[in-house]
């Protein structure tokens, strides 16, 4: 099975339809992100997208019937959870939702791959991405953590790397995690919170056209 990606961040119908042969796109609902889109927005946009693309909904400590609104709404495919939200949220939000979940870890040490175990009995999917205590930035950064930190990390789940991926660096982040789901946002935007159709289809086809990336 070869390397799945996941373009975040979509906002236009240039972005979603660029992105026809990704595994994923995702939807953000968070206002303060530059990459926000409403409801509504998502909505329309899903109209667009391909039988391959599953929709990933992006919420951050979110109100727990929001989430379940939004994403009955849109016709979501999954919940990303990329805040602090705890077990207990997780908990409740799965049994009012029958849609699998992706919680973000953002990392910084090993310590923080060592909690993300905690999460693996009640989510579907773990991501881990860049912590970036600086601007308190919830994903998108464009900025890279040691993917030293994830060499010998084991689940029995499939995971997602995030964290200022783009087509120059992927290899080596192949390389270095042997992440089998890789999460681009910035990497493929010429202006904040703007995709560049041009290099969604560059990095998708990069990967699905290298053997040895797989």
């Amino acid at each position: 099975m070869g390397i799945k990606v996941k373009i975040c961040g979509i906002s236009d119908e240039r972005g979603v339809e660029a992105s026809h042969d990704a595994d994923f796109i995702g939807f953000v609902f968070f206002q303060k992100s530059p990459r926000f889109i409403s409801a509504l927005r998502a909505k329309e946009l899903a109209k667009f997208c391909s039988e391959k693309q599953k929709k990933v909904g992006l919420f951050v400590n979110a109100d727990i019937k929001i989430v379940e609104h939004i994403s009955d709404y849109v016709g979501l495919d999954f919940v990303q959870l990329h805040g602090d939200e705890t077990l207990e949220f997780i908990k409740e939000l799965k049994s009012r939702i029958n849609l699998p979940i992706i919680k973000a870890i953002r990392v910084k040490t090993r310590n923080d791959i060592e909690n993300s175990k905690k999460y693996e009995n009640y989510c579907d999917m773990i991501l881990f991405d860049t912590k970036n205590e600086k601007n308190k930035v919830f994903g998108g950064s464009g900025i890279s953590f040691d993917w030293n930190i994830l060499k010998n990390y084991e689940t029995k789940k499939d995971w997602i790397l995030a964290g200022g991926l783009n087509i120059k660096n992927i290899k080596n982040a192949i390389k270095l995690t042997g992440a089998p789901i890789l999460d681009i946002s910035s990497g493929v935007e010429n202006e904040l919170g703007v995709k560049c159709p041009e290099k969604i289809r560059d990095v998708i086809d990069y990967i699905n056209q290298n053997e040895y990336l797989q």
